[in-house]
């Protein structure tokens, strides 16, 4: 009896993991900030590769999609695992180059859908760190012309034509971008070195106050030739600040110092109203709300030339938004065209001030999502309702025609706003199909959230992963659209040779018009 009773259990037992495997396949109790993990990793590529494994098997959010694709995660394991404990015995003799370690981490996460996550990884071997782009490799294979020819030829939308034309009735634009910092602040020091140069090289003997002033004005001039050389951001604003500071005593005009707000919340934004009153706004990225609230709080603080962007930015946005209710309430509104192409994403809240304020208050369900909620790697919340905040202001209802503009390099927040036009039935989404991250992700670069968000501290720890908070389901379907974006609802590719950098018709912003003109 004893043997029956323990023979059942063993067989109840089974039956009990087995189920758990089908349900869940392998459950692994892994911490994203696991201190032993982490400290393993630092001399090891396999235990480089783990960390990255498990950190992904508790934390992302689309394992379920990516089974259906055909992914097996567990093979994944199996058959890499041993490939990274290789590179760990080849350390031994050799450096382990960049390009091989790189080619590794690609191949491991390369069938990943979703369109954020990135990979940072330290090699050890060359003291460097590698980053990986899932999402950038699958949409440059996938779509390969499209993002050369956006890259190469479209840089950014342009009026230009339609400025020449005489098709733009009225035109407004701001540019509070780091590089528009930069170049007025360089332009201004050139300019008067160049100047005072020109007047010194002309005299036979010079003054000791002309000696000392030529000598500073050469030695800006090689100063500011080797800010040129720098890449990262925060090098610039630091070093130019730096020099602003250092010959402060030249009094130049127009050399001002650039404004660290300004760098990270950098903003290139357009309005115009177009034949027909059709309302147009273009900005680079979803970063409208500071300009709109906090910046210009903090204008007395600023400095004076930065706090004129901002002041810019906050006019070229409540022109096309004044513009908007003025139109509606007398009647005379033809449209409005929203353009998010090339547009990288940004600040959730943005929706409010761009396709949110042209709806009523109280929000828009745009899409629904699900958290992680668990270790496991099935282990997620209910979905629900992803609700964007809509204007809460005092606004009109847009019953005339809207039109979202997009492009393979819309992403994030463009295509949130993109397949924000599905929920509207005076809304059309025009252009090409985006690029397709719509995942939610949190800008807490050192917590998860909910079982989610990041694996790792950001330059802290050998391995660094930033993946979504959360997973955004398309509401019609009920699948991701990771890796595959929004499709427009009029597909429309952009003719390059009419374009030509602005300088012809936009085949596009001209499908957009006709829409709102016609109806079809």
């Amino acid at each position: 009896m004893k043997n029956l009773i323990k023979i059942s259990t063993i067989l109840l037992m089974a039956l009990s993991l087995a189920a758990c495997r089908k349900e869940s396949d392998r459950l692994h109790d892994y911490s994203y900030d696991d201190a032993l993990a982490f400290g393993a990793a630092k001399e090891s590529f396999g235990e480089k590769f783990k960390v990255l494994w498990e950190g992904l098997n508790s934390n992302y959010a689309l394992w379920d999609y990516e089974a259906e694709q055909g992914l097996d995660w567990d093979e994944v394991y199996e058959t890499y695992y041993p490939k990274f404990v290789e590179l760990d015995t080849l350390a031994k003799t050799r450096k382990i180059t960049d390009e091989e370690f790189t080619a590794l981490v690609k191949a491991v996460v390369a069938p990943l859908h979703d369109g954020h996550i990135c990979i940072d990884m330290e090699n050890h071997s060359t003291g460097s760190t590698i980053r990986v782009f899932p999402g950038d490799m699958r949409v440059r294979k996938e779509r390969a012309q499209e993002i050369k020819d956006l890259e190469e030829t479209f840089v950014k939308p342009s009026l230009l034509y339609y400025q020449e034309n005489g098709t733009v009735k009225v035109f407004k634009t701001a540019d509070a971008t780091l590089q528009a910092q930069y170049s007025s602040c360089v332009d201004a020091a050139n300019k008067w070195i160049r100047s005072n140069l020109n007047v010194l090289s002309g005299k036979t003997v010079l003054t000791e106050a002309e000696l000392a002033l030529q000598r500073a004005a050469q030695n800006l001039q090689q100063e500011l030739g080797a800010l040129e050389k720098l890449q990262d951001n925060k090098q610039i604003v630091e070093g130019l600040n730096k020099v602003v500071h250092r010959y402060a005593y030249l009094n130049i005009p127009g050399f001002h110092v650039l404004d660290p707000a300004l760098s990270e919340d950098g903003m290139r934004m357009t309005y115009a109203l177009l034949d027909k009153n059709i309302a147009y706004l273009n900005f680079n990225i979803f970063e409208i709300s500071p300009f709109l609230t906090t910046l210009p709080e903090q204008a007395n603080t600023m400095d004076p030339y930065a706090a004129e962007l901002v002041q810019q930015v906050k006019d070229v946005w409540e022109s096309w938004f004044y513009a908007i209710q003025d139109l509606h309430k007398s009647g005379q509104l033809g449209g409005v065209i929203i353009d998010v192409r090339c547009n990288g994403g940004g600040n959730s809240g943005d929706f409010a001030y761009v396709l949110g304020a042209l709806v009523p208050s109280g929000g828009l369900p745009v899409m629904d999502c699900r958290f992680k909620r668990g270790v496991g790697r099935y282990d997620y919340s209910p979905v629900t309702p992803m609700l964007m905040s809509t204007y809460e202001g005092d606004h009109v209802t847009v019953t005339e025609p809207i039109v979202v503009l997009a492009n393979a390099k819309s992403v994030s927040m463009s295509e949130i706003t993109s397949i924000g036009t599905r929920q509207l039935e005076n809304a059309k989404l025009i252009g090409t199909r985006t690029w397709g991250g719509l995942c939610s992700l949190t800008v807490n670069a050192a917590n998860s959230f909910n079982y989610a968000g990041k694996i790792g501290v950001e330059g802290v720890t050998p391995v660094f992963v930033y993946c979504p908070m959360l997973a955004a389901l398309d509401r019609e379907s009920g699948k991701p659209l990771e890796g595959i974006g929004v499709t427009p609802d009029i597909e429309v590719q952009l003719d390059l040779q009419a374009w030509n950098k602005g300088n012809g018709p936009d085949s596009q912003l001209d499908r957009a018009i006709e829409y709102i003109v016609n109806g079809k």
